[in-house]
């Protein structure tokens, strides 16, 4: 899912800017204010409030995820046959004609050899075209992915007032983080709830 992590990366960068900004706007020892929240009510200042959820555990429990995944191995197991068929008939033409050599003229085989050079050149172009459809189709799955992961934060957030959501990974320049604001949880039952009831209208859709 590099995909997916690379549309979030901006999100994170923005983040750990809003981090530093909020630490130096309320220096220890100046005037901030004690907000009196407790650790339950996510105790973040009235502005600026972040939580995060871990992307590796939504990659893994997202049933959306699970079926994208599942469409572009099948696609690549599709593709990978053409081309192996393509193949095939490469290595049984060589073959036929390799036996024909002796007995050609110089014409039959530099037609043969124009003929090889052709079918070597269909291969690299349809594998060129499989290959380009592949990373369209997983453009457009990644979009689609992140835009239901957007619009759920959306939902989810009218009832939270946060100012940032963000996502997690290995390799983050996070250091630090509070458990308290982890709402990875929350997101994967949401997401899969969401995408469950997308499902099931789709099924009574084609019923009617």
């Amino acid at each position: 899912m590099k995909n997916l992590n690379a549309i979030i990366t901006g999100v994170l960068a923005l983040a750990v800017a809003v981090l530093f900004f909020l630490h130096f706007k309320n220096p220890s020892g100046g005037n901030s204010k004690n907000t009196g929240t407790t650790k339950d009510s996510l105790a973040l200042p009235t502005e600026g409030r972040i939580a995060y959820f871990e992307m590796d555990s939504i990659e893994s429990q997202y049933q959306y995820i699970k079926e994208v995944q599942s469409q572009l191995k099948s696609k690549e197991q599709s593709m990978a046959g053409e081309l192996q068929g393509m193949r095939n008939s490469y290595m049984g033409r060589i073959q036929q004609l390799q036996q024909k050599a002796p007995s050609m003229s110089q014409q039959e085989g530099e037609a043969a050899q124009a003929e090889i050079d052709q079918m070597q050149r269909n291969i690299q172009q349809k594998q060129a075209t499989l290959s380009q459809n592949l990373q369209e189709q997983q453009f457009k799955l990644m979009q689609a992915i992140n835009k239901k992961i957007e619009d759920f934060m959306t939902e989810y957030n009218k009832g939270k007032g946060f100012s940032y959501i963000i996502s997690r990974q290995a390799g983050d320049f996070i250091y630090f983080k509070d458990s308290t604001y982890n709402i990875t949880a929350d997101v994967i039952k949401g997401l899969n709830e969401q995408y469950n009831k997308e499902k099931a209208s789709k099924k009574e859709e084609k019923k009617d």
